[in-house]
């Protein structure tokens, strides 16, 4: 009985330990696939450098972009901001 509570705890305690080892190599994967146009994006920004709450090239650019993915998006949310609908196949 002891051996199979053993066992029991330590299949509750690996188990978590292994998925999140399959996650983060998901997440590298996914993030090596990206860096590049990460990379593009920083330095777009960094070139056209605008002041705080003056971002309006910076919020254009990031709006037309969420529309290429098409997502429903919302400009001039409090001056600047941007906002995004991502609707999921099911509710909640």
């Amino acid at each position: 009985m002891k051996k199979m509570l053993l066992l029991l705890l330590i299949s509750v305690f690996t188990i978590p330990a292994l998925a999140q080892d399959q996650f983060k190599q998901i997440i590298d994967e996914r993030a090596d696939e990206i860096e590049e146009q990460v990379i593009e994006w920083r330095r777009h920004f960094h070139e056209n450098p605008e002041l705080s709450n003056r971002e309006f090239e910076t919020a254009a650019y990031i709006a037309d972009y969420l529309n290429e993915l098409g997502l429903e998006v919302e400009t001039e949310v409090a001056h600047t901001g941007v906002v995004a609908l991502l609707e999921g196949g099911q509710p909640g």
